[in-house]
């Protein structure tokens, strides 16, 4: 009986102890690896321990994962490559399949037709003419243009279905990425002992986390990766998405011709090199990144005015120019682009 009552009394000494004890520090723990989603991912996590930071990893990983069966384009046993192989009917698909296919209706709306998930068959004629090393006939565009403008799937809010119209492929590339990572960081920032989580997937960065961390907007027209950064942000509970033409495209007769295609006329995105774009939501972050590269400087000013995270910022009362405002600072990077940076938004092009 006396062994019993000293346990008891050295149990309440340690759990009084325990008690008052300070805050156990937190650590940073950083996690890359290769070829997911087709480029480099990094994950970070600030917690006190590794083994929080284990399991919010493998979290965020098998959230990747399961996204990916989903929404790939490449693989073709996915949700999204079965789909498409049904070929003119009313399918079911899984919430978020539909979900993604709602936003790319909701984004074509909102950009004016500056992004939309058949632009593919735009790219596919370039990529064709440019493997022939010529540029693509004015028929085939306009019959391409003409392809994209179409309607091509009905969804079905109330049963989750989604019903072909035609046969013309579509991609999701523009900001699935963005919208898996996003998942993905929701889960592991839901796991014990986690305070803060980034994901970066190949510059595509979602922090969770009130601790803000610093992202280096790369320089479009810099001649390595590993160059000087343009400028270094710094943001929490925030989305960053940058879309550009300077690293994928097309050389034709030596001419540089960007990967990113205006679905409107059919023509490469050119006046615009490098859209980075900040706010609240990952998916409209991608979805607004790649549209910036396609609208014109007046387009994006206008249409960022209209998004709510936008007109609830400081700056919001202000009237930007082409050239200088208190919200919207031109930063010129030489003769054929320069960076105009505001809290919001940051695209290159020419002013």
């Amino acid at each position: 009986m006396k062994f019993k009552h000293l346990t008891a009394a050295f149990l309440l000494v340690i759990t009084a102890s325990a008690f008052v004890s300070p805050e156990r520090a937190l650590r940073t723990f950083v996690s890359n690896y290769e070829n997911v989603l087709g480029t480099s991912l990094e994950l970070k996590f600030k917690t006190v321990n590794q083994a929080d930071a284990d399991l919010a990893e493998v979290r965020a990983l098998n959230e990747i994962d399961r996204l990916d069966d989903i929404l790939s384009a490449y693989k073709a046993n996915s949700e999204f490559s079965r789909w498409m192989s049904n070929g003119k009917q009313t399918t079911k698909v899984s919430s978020e399949l539909f979900e993604v296919l709602k936003q790319f209706e909701n984004y074509k709306v909102l950009t004016n037709g500056a992004l939309d998930a058949s632009a593919k068959v735009i790219g596919d004629v370039w990529k064709k003419a440019a493997a022939e090393n010529r540029l693509p006939s004015a028929e085939a565009l306009a019959h391409a243009v003409t392809l994209v403008k179409q309607k091509h799937y009905i969804l079905n809010e109330r049963d989750k279905t989604v019903t072909r119209l035609d046969d013309a492929p579509l991609a999701l590339n523009s900001f699935a990425k963005s919208y898996i990572i996003n998942k993905a960081a929701e889960k592991a920032v839901q796991s014990p002992g986690i305070e803060n989580v980034v994901v970066n997937i190949g510059g595509d960065i979602v922090i969770k986390g009130n601790q803000p961390e610093a992202i280096e907007i790369a320089n479009p027209k810099a001649d390595a990766e590993n160059d000087a950064a343009l400028t270094t942000i710094k943001v929490s509970n925030m989305a960053v998405a940058t879309s550009g033409n300077y690293r994928r495209g097309f050389n034709v007769n030596g001419k540089w011709y960007s990967h990113i295609v205006d679905p409107r006329t059919g023509k490469p995105a050119s006046a615009i090199i490098s859209a980075t774009v900040i706010g609240p939501d990952a998916s409209e972050a991608g979805a607004l990144a790649t549209s910036f590269n396609v609208l014109s400087v007046a387009e994006i000013e206008a249409l960022t005015k209209t998004r709510i995270w936008y007109r609830n910022r400081a700056c919001r009362n202000h009237q930007p120019t082409r050239r200088s405002c208190t919200c919207l600072r031109p930063y010129f990077g030489g003769e054929k682009g320069s960076l105009v940076q505001s809290s919001t938004v940051h695209w290159s092009g020419r002013l």
